[in-house]
């Protein structure tokens, strides 16, 4: 049964291989944003926004999540406040970051994800090795 389940599994992967090798499958890139895409509101699962205006100001309203006794580099627990943002385009896609200042509030660099037509931004909670992440996703137009 063990064999048959390896297998499986190599198989599936050897068949995503050449769908990706072939251009069937296309990778995933996170959507190459920039400031003009940042302004606006950004909400998370419970009704938490970050809202940024184009001139580098943003107003965080119960943005956060993580349980203190977590990692203490997790995102700031239920951060309410006004401040700064940046926009870092980085090296690709993959680099790019969005930097918040919101006194009282301590948050590392955002990454960014999502889609071209849903762009969010994210962090890791707890290790970043866990695969959890606490993230923001672009309120549809008139939001």
């Amino acid at each position: 049964m063990a064999l048959w389940g390896t297998a499986v599994v190599a198989g599936t992967g050897l068949l995503g291989a050449l769908g990706l090798t072939a251009g069937l499958l296309p990778a995933y890139e996170p959507p190459a944003i920039g400031p003009a895409t940042m302004a606006g509101s950004w909400v998370d699962h419970r009704g938490g926004s970050l809202v940024f205006t184009p001139d580098g100001g943003v107003t965080a309203s119960g943005v956060g999540e993580h349980d203190p006794d977590d990692d203490p580099s997790g995102p700031s627990r239920q951060c309410t406040g006004s401040g700064t943002w940046s926009y870092e385009p980085g090296r690709d896609v993959w680099t790019q970051e969005v930097r918040i200042h919101v006194q009282g509030c301590s948050w590392p660099a955002w990454s960014v994800g999502g889609t071209d037509r849903k762009p969010g931004i994210h962090q890791h909670v707890g290790h970043p090795d866990s695969g959890k992440l606490y993230a923001l996703w672009k309120a549809a137009d008139g939001s």
